[in-house]
């Protein structure tokens, strides 16, 4: 009697064992169901990549970092600002009697940026050198004296753990189409962020001109109406998938300083031996005086077969406005056009200008001190400009758009994009049903193994 009964609990150990297993089967089956269907692929957030540009303008040099996510749209980056740091002293033409000297001024802003990228990113950050006018003037005069400027920024820019992509000087060309495309980043005419947050390009878009002036010269960038007929001053840049035909030119010579230079040249050649020598575009009691030998210290002016550098000549100013405009049309020769109408001055080919223009770096600090930024009619400034001058020195008070963003912006094109992470997801619900099921079929599965380590058969 005991035998059969210990038969019958014998063989109900094996029916509980087998259901057991059997449903330890079913949850496994469950579980690998739920963890192999309705999954999602979800890209995770770009790396930011990170980028850097050197102005090295003729009377400051400053850094300009920018940063993007590692795609692109339509290969191109869609690069914002996020540092600047104006460096120490002139630009670095000023250093041609003392090269290393130029690049030590860099030190101080390249540690800015070294704080400012990841550690783990730095190797990889790419920095760039661009030098304007300033040094464009300098590789004319000297061109000795610029190779070793160039050298001595390189020297001290590979010291440091980035990506530099060299130092050069940019061509007047270059330097007047990032300037538009600048601008027309800026304004959205390319690219722009829409509420659904996708980046789309714009309908009926509004491509604006560009007129920049430094130190030593000043470009305009527009597109004409008609095609570029010299194919000297045509650019085709393509951003964000579409082409542009760009007509661009870079008046070297007639940036602010070296142009108040060529027209205090003319003033002194004009006043014969009257001294002091008058000056229209003064202010009326503002005197200055100069050697020769820093009036004639440029390849923009003629200097005469003799002269004695340290002999001083004193310009005062005659608050004369009229008499100012007449002076600076001289300069610019706006009468010689071999291709007219197609010019702008100096007898240089120019095609129909069309559209709406930015003007920025000095035309922007001239008017913003003048109180006509953002935005003036052209009568407003020419009465603006005639008043303030027709003031007396006495009565005067004391008191970032450029081309670097662009030539970040057309530079990403050669910056590869980055394959985005990919990571699996669920539903929430699926999820925790799919924990439920593992986590119960690893009950069951110690469940048979504590019966097989009890069960005597």
């Amino acid at each position: 009697m005991s035998g059969v009964f210990g038969m019958k609990l014998s063989m109900g150990k094996q029916v509980a064992l087998a259901a057991v297993v059997v449903v330890m089967g079913c949850v496994g089956i469950i579980a690998l169901i739920l963890t192999l269907v309705q999954h999602h692929l979800v890209d995770l957030p770009h790396r930011m990549q990170y980028g850097m540009v050197f102005d090295a303008g003729s009377t400051h040099t400053s850094l300009y970092m920018y940063h993007w996510p590692g795609n692109k749209e339509n290969n191109t980056g869609v690069v914002s600002q996020m540092l600047v740091c104006d460096v120490d002293g002139d630009g670095i033409s000023s250093y041609a009697q003392d090269p290393p000297g130029a690049g030590l001024s860099l030190r101080k802003c390249l540690e800015s940026a070294l704080a400012a990228v990841p550690a783990n990113q730095q190797r990889e950050t790419p920095v760039y050198l661009g030098a304007t006018a300033g040094m464009r003037l300098l590789q004319l005069q000297n061109h000795t004296q610029s190779y070793q400027v160039l050298e001595q920024v390189t020297k001290v820019i590979q010291g440091y753990p980035f990506d530099f992509r060299g130092a050069r000087i940019l061509s007047g060309m270059e330097e007047g189409a990032y300037g538009w495309i600048t601008i027309n980043y800026l304004q959205e005419s390319f690219i722009k962020h829409t509420f659904e947050g996708e980046w789309v390009s714009p309908k009926g878009r509004k491509i604006w001109g560009a007129l920049d002036m430094g130190g030593s010269s000043t470009q305009i960038s527009f597109t004409p109406g008609q095609p570029v007929q010299d194919p000297a001053s045509a650019l085709g840049p393509k951003l964000y998938g579409y082409q542009y035909e760009v007509y661009t030119h870079s008046y070297l010579c007639y940036g602010k300083e070296q142009a108040m230079r060529q027209l205090r040249v003319n003033l002194l050649k004009m006043s014969g031996s009257t001294r002091p020598v008058k000056h229209p575009c003064y202010h009326l009691g503002y005197n200055i005086t100069l050697t020769l030998g820093d009036l004639y210290d440029s390849p923009c002016v003629a200097r005469p077969v003799t002269f004695d550098p340290a002999s001083e000549v004193t310009f005062t100013g005659t608050s004369e406005a009229l008499q100012c405009l007449n002076q600076m049309k001289k300069i610019m020769n706006l009468t010689d056009c071999s291709l007219a109408p197609d010019c702008g001055f100096n007898g240089v080919y120019q095609p129909p200008v069309s559209g709406d223009f930015f003007a920025f770096s000095t035309y922007y600090y001239t008017f913003d001190f003048l109180g006509l930024a953002p935005q003036s009619s052209l009568a407003q400034a020419t009465t603006t400009i005639d008043t303030f001058c027709k003031r007396t020195w006495d009565s005067v008070a004391d008191t970032d758009i450029n081309w670097t963003l662009g030539y970040m912006l057309n530079l990403t094109n050669l910056i590869p994009s980055e394959h985005p992470l990919v990571v699996t997801g669920v539903q929430h619900g699926q999820w925790a049903a799919e924990v439920f099921f593992i986590t119960f079929a690893v009950f069951l599965s110690l469940l048979v193994l504590a019966i097989l380590l009890l069960w005597n058969p």
